[in-house]
């Protein structure tokens, strides 16, 4: 899935310099990158959670639990991408 949106980036970047005269490039971030994003989402899902439990708030509970799963999503994303 981040494969098909680093295709979809290089294309604006590709389109954008063509048309518009600049030289922009999107870099794909590195394994090292993407487990340090992992990481700390899981660390601020985690406290988001947390607050929403000590102050009974389900809506902070929802973005907390969001926080958890993209924590997973980009930890599978880093186990597929070989750097």
């Amino acid at each position: 899935m981040l494969d098909k949106m680093y295709m979809i980036m290089d294309a604006a970047c590709k389109w954008g310099n063509k048309n518009l005269g600049t030289s922009i490039r999107f870099t794909k971030p590195t394994k090292k990158s993407i487990v340090f994003s992992a990481f700390s989402s899981g660390i601020m899902g985690s406290a988001i959670l947390a607050y929403g439990f000590f102050f009974n708030n389900k809506w902070i509970l929802l973005f907390g639990g969001l926080g958890i799963i993209s924590c997973v999503f980009i930890y599978r994303q880093s186990v597929k991408t070989i750097r």
